[in-house]
């Protein structure tokens, strides 16, 4: 490798995890196991339901069949 290319690579900061990010794999199950135990299961399901019924309800609909497919939004 010539030295020029050896300057020019990077190397990630130490706080970007990537794919299989544990950081955030721990903070979004935190967030589950919190709003369990707060009782807002209920809550949330019936939020769920009036956004699915109301006028942004396609554009879920659509979000969630691309991610299906593994395809951004």
């Amino acid at each position: 490798m010539m030295a020029n290319q050896k300057a020019t690579q990077q190397t990630p900061p130490a706080d970007i995890e990537g794919e299989g990010n544990r950081t955030a794999d721990r903070r979004y199950r935190e967030g589950v196991e919190k709003s369990v135990k707060a009782g807002k299961i209920k809550e949330h399901a019936e939020e769920a339901a009036r956004a699915l019924d109301g006028p942004e309800g396609d554009e879920l609909r659509e979000a969630e069949e691309a991610a299906r497919r593994g395809q951004p939004s």
